[in-house]
């Protein structure tokens, strides 16, 4: 994925945040496009706007640096889990349907029986954590695999996670797909 923009988050500006902001999310290439589509983020813009709190927030989010390379996908999975149980306990819901636990995805990843993995699919994907998991599980094996992850969603939110986090990690999308298995 790519970005043609003359605007970063750190360059956006404290004045006409939002345009500047909505230049650089309309100037990615379709592949990431879709993500900020699926998160309905120019609603967010607004909101954010609104509530006078769109340069402060993009200013905090320009300072993170979240890149693979510092944060792995083990710790955005237990950053993100731990939110799921906290949105589930509030909400009085079981945070289980909304992910799988790592321990659980390697499990399955050794369940073949000659070690061989000819597929990494996820028929309800939620943010790619299975997908992510089992990559690096096999990866661990034979560093020289060429793994192509598949995956369905039916959460746009999610499906946008899912996107981006195998974006990032340089894999091709189009076997990604939003709908109902």
């Amino acid at each position: 994925f790519y970005n043609i923009s003359d605007f970063s988050l750190a360059t956006v500006g404290s004045t006409s945040t939002r345009a500047n902001l909505e230049d650089y999310i309309a100037k990615f290439s379709s592949s990431a496009g879709q993500i900020f589509d699926h998160f309905a983020f120019d609603n967010w813009l607004v909101k954010l706007e609104n509530a006078n709190l769109l340069y402060m927030v993009t200013q905090k989010f320009a300072n993170i640096d979240l890149h693979p390379d510092v944060v792995s996908n083990r710790e955005m999975g237990i950053v993100f889990e731990h939110l799921v149980h906290k949105f589930a306990e509030s909400a009085n819901d079981t945070a289980g349907e909304f992910f799988t636990p790592r321990d659980v995805v390697r499990l399955v990843t050794t369940l073949d029986g000659d070690g061989v993995v000819r597929t990494v699919y996820d028929c309800a994907a939620g943010t790619g954590g299975f997908l992510s998991s089992a990559i690096e599980q096999v990866e661990e094996w034979n560093a020289t695999a060429r793994l192509v992850p598949y995956a369905q969603e039916l959460n746009p939110e999610t499906y946008a996670i899912c996107v981006a986090d195998q974006l990032i990690k340089g894999y091709d999308t189009k076997n990604l797909k939003l709908g109902n298995t």
